[in-house]
This record gives C-alpha cells, structure tokens and sequence, in this order.
C-alpha cells in the first residue's frame, strides 16, 4: 500500500476545511468606508461612542473616539463601515461607575457631554453611500 506524504496530506485538509468554511466574509451585506472626527464646542472628544442606527433595520455600526476625536465605524469584527442607505446617529460620552473586585469606585463615571440631539433624543440622520464617508460631527452644547 502506497502512503501519502503527511505534508500532502495536511495541504489537503487545509484546503478542504478552506473551501468549507469560506473566508468570513461572504455574508457581509454591502457597506461603506465611514469615518471622521466629533468636536464638541471645538474640541475633540475623547472616548465617545459613535453609533449609526440604520433607519430600515438591520445590524448598527459603532466605534469609539480616539484622543484627537477621530473614529472609524466598524460593522462586525471583520469588516469596517456601516450599511449602505440611511442611518441615525448618536454620540455618547456617558459612562457608569466602575469598581474593583472589593466594591470600591475606581472611576466615578461621567455625564453625558452631548446634547439629548445627538443621543437619547437623536435628530442626526446621515446617508452612507458605497466608497468612502468622511463624517464629521461639530457639536455646540449651548444651542
């Protein structure tokens, strides 16, 4: 009887269990590439979850600012973007008390920063086309 090489072998499987499972992505619905920066009152906000809530239904896109306020959407955990059409967006900066393992605050939390429009309340709807979405947000709390 003639044996296979294990390498053969092993280049067999891998390819088989490729061909079965596929690449992760084929059930990925179109989205487009969204970025940007959110200012509050001219400045960059730090730490605010950005979050576009498609106005027909369907999976939301979200990701959290950097220092310098910039954010780049992401669908799932293997794609960037948000769906294409219509979405409503909210920016939230609040954030609960954390605590140790022994009950003690380590971080008091903080209060929402952004208007009632921009998260509990949202008027900001925005479209996503295919390509690229740069989208700023100049937010100003005394209005």
């Amino acid at each position: 009887m003639k044996r296979v090489p294990a390498h053969i072998g092993c280049a067999a499987i891998a390819i088989v269990t490729a061909a079965i499972v596929g690449c992760g992505n084929g059930d990925i619905p179109p989205v487009g590439e969204v970025y940007g920066q959110v200012k509050l009152n001219g400045q960059p906000v730090d730490g605010c979850q950005v979050m576009f809530e498609p106005v027909a239904g369907g999976r939301s896109s979200t990701a959290m600012t950097d220092a310098d306020g910039r954010y780049t959407l992401r669908y799932n955990g293997d794609a960037a973007g948000a769906l294409l059409g219509k979405h409503k967006v909210r920016l939230i900066t609040a954030r609960g008390a954390r605590r140790d393992d022994k009950g003690r605050g380590v971080d008091p939390g903080q209060k929402e920063k952004m208007p009632k429009e921009y998260n509990s309340e949202t008027t900001q709807v925005v479209e996503v086309t295919s390509g690229d979405n740069p989208i700023d947000f100049e937010v100003d709390s005394s209005k």
